[in-house]
Parts: structure tokens; C-alpha cells; sequence
């Protein structure tokens, strides 16, 4: 398990990145790659990416995202998973 702080348009995040989160943000990533790959199914899989991203902020992360951090707090997840990954 990695706990970290990060910091996204001036507010402080507690990022928590278990097995769980994890799964969320290898998925994301997959999901995203896929959307590039596939432009033909972009609605089916933008539904999916949103749903994986309410989740992965949901168990990821504390207290909760406002809606300008989204982006910001995504990119540093996801930095994080790659990270971790590489472990």
C-alpha cells in the first residue's frame, strides 16, 4: 500500500493506492489507450472511463476531488500506479 499527499490547484490530497486502486487505474489506463486506438467506439468506452474514474477518486483518494482538480489528481493517480508498477 502507497500513501501519499499531493497537491492539485492549491488543495491537499490523501492519495491511498491499494490492490483495489490499483485495479482502477490499470483499467483506466487501458480504457484511455483504448479510446485512442478506437475511435469508433469512444461512447461505449467514455461511459466506462467515467465510471472507472468516479471510482478510482472515490477509493483513492480523500477528501473529496473537486470537479477543477479531476484532471490534475487523475494525472498524478495514474503517475503513481506507473510508478508502483515498476516496483
Amino acid at each position: 500500500m502507497i500513501k501519499e499527499k499531493i497537491k492539485v490547484n492549491n488543495r491537499n490530497y490523501n492519495v491511498t493506492i491499494n490492490e483495489q486502486t490499483q485495479m482502477y487505474a490499470m483499467r483506466l489506463r487501458r480504457l484511455y489507450q483504448q479510446s485512442y486506438s478506437d475511435v469508433d467506439s469512444f461512447d461505449e468506452v467514455s461511459s466506462e472511463i467515467s465510471s472507472t474514474v468516479s471510482n478510482l477518486l472515490k477509493h483513492a483518494v480523500s477528501p473529496e476531488v473537486k470537479e477543477d482538480d479531476m484532471d490534475g489528481v487523475i494525472q498524478q493517480l495514474l503517475k503513481m500506479y506507473e510508478k508502483a508498477a515498476k516496483k
